[in-house]
């Protein structure tokens, strides 16, 4: 259970300066969000050390190095404490914060569905509700889940219609093998590519769930050198798509590999050279002015290109803080205003593309890209990699 952040405390020794912040804390969300310099914070919602932070981080920083340079408005980031365990706990700081007037993140599913109710103050019924925009997250339970909580990412139902129909209309796959991982990510991306990908008569030959930890690839392989699909689908973690990915090979599978947006991190890897993977963000297919400014600051600054964690951080705080200067000052009018982006009010220049928003909360009309590993990424000096999609995705 959520322990309730505004309850005044009870112990006999409480202090006047607890009981001070315990009210602070309660304050209704229609005042103004500023900090005793006149600062805009914006929260960095994700939990210190977990994989993505420091890109969310990075995307973040440039995203209040650009609002910096719009306006005379103040922007600064505000991340969790350091040693911050969960998503509740990082969720109840940064809500408690009356100076955060809206938050990036979370970027993982299952942290977000955890964090949301804090978010939007479900005990007191929003009154000090507080916006978060995921760059990431993609669990269709996120759908119009409460008013305070708005993404960047296509869901995870979005992508996996996109990714059966294209491995029908380009790879001419009529029998796929999926294995996902069990849980709500892996279970809802098989489930609705499954729907999509028979649709027109194709055919699932496999549909077998994983535990991360305890899984022996060989039997999968093995299973999948019997069956002999036309392609592979695997929503899962990439550290797991590279173990199941040496099996396949030790086992003469050479059907297309096909990994969810949960894996792009194989391309870092020699072993993944050919599979494939489901990207929210391509930096060689990113080419607005918006754009080409995030690729030349972040590569000055950290010697890369950008993933999708970075750029799409970056695009969440941007929503926030084009809204914010347009005169969206406290975090109830902020809400309000983000809700009409692209129902009545213009839409936002993203790195990923235009950002606006559906009635549910969920970006609008973005697509994804199948990415093909051909060679190893990492520095600058790797080559990209190609994308099998004609149109980039993300517009």
């Amino acid at each position: 259970m959520i322990p309730n952040r505004c309850a005044i405390p009870t112990r006999a020794a409480a202090t006047a300066l607890s009981l001070l912040l315990s009210l602070a804390a309660c304050r209704a969300s229609d005042g103004p969000q500023k900090s005793g310099d006149g600062t805009m914070l914006i929260g960095v919602g994700a939990i210190p050390g977990s994989p993505g932070y420091d890109r969310v981080v990075r995307g973040v920083e440039l995203a209040v190095e650009r609002l910096n340079t719009a306006s005379s408005l103040r922007f600064r980031s505000r991340p969790p404490k350091l040693g911050s365990a969960s998503a509740v706990q990082v969720a109840q700081q940064l809500s408690a914060d009356p100076d955060v007037i809206a938050v990036v993140g979370h970027p993982e599913s299952g942290n977000t569905i955890e964090a949301i109710p804090v978010y939007a103050d479900a005990e007191h019924s929003g009154v000090n509700g507080v916006v978060a925009i995921s760059p990431t997250a993609s669990s269709p339970q996120l759908s119009g889940v409460n008013p305070w909580f708005f993404r960047v990412a296509p869901s995870d139902n979005d992508a996996a219609r996109f990714t059966a129909q294209w491995a029908l209309d380009s790879l001419g796959a009529k029998r796929a093998a999926i294995v996902y991982r069990n849980d709500s990510y892996g279970r809802d991306w098989a489930s609705t590519f499954a729907q999509a990908f028979t649709r027109n008569g194709a055919t699932i030959l496999a549909r077998e769930p994983y535990l991360t930890g305890v899984t022996e690839w060989d039997a999968y392989a093995q299973l999948l050198a019997t069956m002999r699909p036309d392609v592979v689908l695997f929503p899962g973690d990439a550290s797991d798509a590279l173990a199941f990915l040496r099996a396949l090979k030790a086992h003469g599978v050479t059907a297309p590999f096909i990994g969810g947006d949960g894996v792009e991190q194989i391309n870092q890897h020699a072993d993944a050279i050919g599979a494939r993977y489901v990207a929210f963000f391509r930096a060689d297919r990113a080419t607005s002015p918006e754009a080409l400014w995030f690729l030349s600051r972040y590569r000055e600054r950290f010697k890369q290109d950008p993933d999708m964690f970075a750029a799409l951080s970056y695009d969440a705080a941007m929503v926030m803080g084009r809204t914010i200067i347009s005169g969206a000052r406290t975090r109830a009018a902020l809400r309000i205003a983000l809700e009409k982006i692209g129902n009545g009010a213009p839409s936002v220049d993203g790195v990923a593309g235009r950002i606006a928003f559906e009635r549910n909360h969920d970006i609008k009309g973005r697509s994804v890209v199948i990415v093909r590993v051909d060679r190893v990424r990492g520095n600058l000096d790797a080559a990209a990699d190609s994308t099998d999609t004609p149109d980039g995705g993300a517009d």
